[in-house]
C-alpha cells in the first residue's frame, strides 16, 4: 500500500526511470514483428482464397514473391534485433556486418519488386473489377512500400534545408572593458589579437568568445567551437544534450 502514500510526481518519476530508451526499442521491435506477422497472414489468406480467380496480370505472382521476401525480411529483422533483449544498455549492442549487408541486398530487391508490381498494376485495367481483393491488396502494399522508401528521403532533405535555415542566435556585445567578459581573457583565440574598445564580441553556447568576423568565418566552415569543439548547430546541440541519456 506504499503506492497510495507516494506523491504523483514520485510515481511519474518512477515510471519514467523504468521506461528507458532500451525498453522503447524493445517495444518497437515487438510492434514491428506483429505487423510483419499480420502482413504474412493476410497475404497467405488472400492467395489461398483467390487461387482460382483469373487475373490478366500476374498479381498473384507478385504477392507470392512478396510473401517470401516478407518472411525473409522478418527472419533478418529478428536476427538483427534479438540481442536488444539480452543487453542492459544500448551501447552494448553489436551489429553483424554480414547480416547487415544481406539485409541491404534484400531491401534493394524489395524496391525493385515494388516497381515491377507498380508496372503490373498500371497494365491491369480490369483487375479492379474482376478481382478487387487481389488488386487492392497489391496496390496497398506497393503504396505503403514505396512510401516507406520515399518519406525518409524527404525527411532527410527537409532536415538539411531546415538546418541551413535555422541558425542559433548567439550573443553579441560591444567590447568596452574587461568587465564585459566572463573570464580574464581579452584576446580572440582565432586571430590572437586583443579586443579593442568598440569591437563586436560574439559568445558561443559554451561561453567562449571571439571577434564576430573571426568566429563567423570559422562557423561558415565548422559548426563547432574552436576551443572546446562543442557543436554550435541547433540540431547538433539538441543531440549532444540527449546522447548521454539515450545510451544509458
Amino acid at each position: 500500500m506504499d503506492l497510495l502514500n507516494e506523491s504523483p510526481s514520485t510515481l511519474v518519476s518512477s515510471h519514467r526511470n523504468r521506461f528507458t530508451a532500451l525498453s522503447c526499442i524493445r517495444l518497437m521491435i515487438i510492434t514491428e514483428l506483429i505487423i510483419k506477422i499480420i502482413k504474412i497472414v493476410s497475404i497467405s489468406t488472400v492467395l489461398f482464397l483467390k487461387r482460382n480467380e483469373p487475373c490478366k496480370q500476374p498479381l498473384k505472382a507478385f504477392l507470392g514473391v512478396f510473401l517470401v521476401i516478407t518472411i525473409i525480411r522478418s527472419i533478418i529483422f529478428l536476427s538483427k534485433n534479438r540481442s536488444f533483449f539480452n543487453i542492459q544498455i544500448i551501447s552494448d549492442y553489436r551489429d553483424n556486418p554480414d547480416l547487415a549487408l544481406f539485409s541491404n541486398f534484400i531491401e534493394a530487391l524489395v524496391l525493385f519488386w515494388y516497381l515491377i508490381g507498380f508496372h503490373w498494376l498500371q497494365e491491369c485495367t480490369n483487375c479492379s473489377n474482376t478481382n478487387r481483393v487481389l488488386y487492392y491488396m497489391t496496390a496497398l502494399f506497393i503504396t505503403i512500400g514505396i512510401a516507406m522508401f520515399v518519406l525518409p528521403l524527404m525527411a532527410i532533405i527537409a532536415l538539411l534545408l531546415l538546418k541551413e535555415c535555422v541558425k542559433p542566435k548567439l550573443k553579441v556585445v560591444k567590447f568596452n572593458d574587461q568587465a564585459d567578459l566572463p573570464d580574464e581573457s581579452c584576446t580572440c583565440t582565432i586571430c590572437f589579437e586583443q579586443y579593442e574598445i568598440g569591437n563586436e564580441v560574439k559568445f558561443l553556447p559554451c561561453s567562449h568568445h571571439f571577434h564576430c568576423t573571426c568566429v563567423d568565418e570559422w562557423l561558415s566552415l565548422k559548426e563547432s567551437c574552436p576551443l572546446c569543439k562543442r557543436s554550435t548547430g541547433f540540431f547538433n546541440e539538441l543531440l549532444d544534450e540527449q546522447y548521454d541519456d539515450f545510451i544509458n
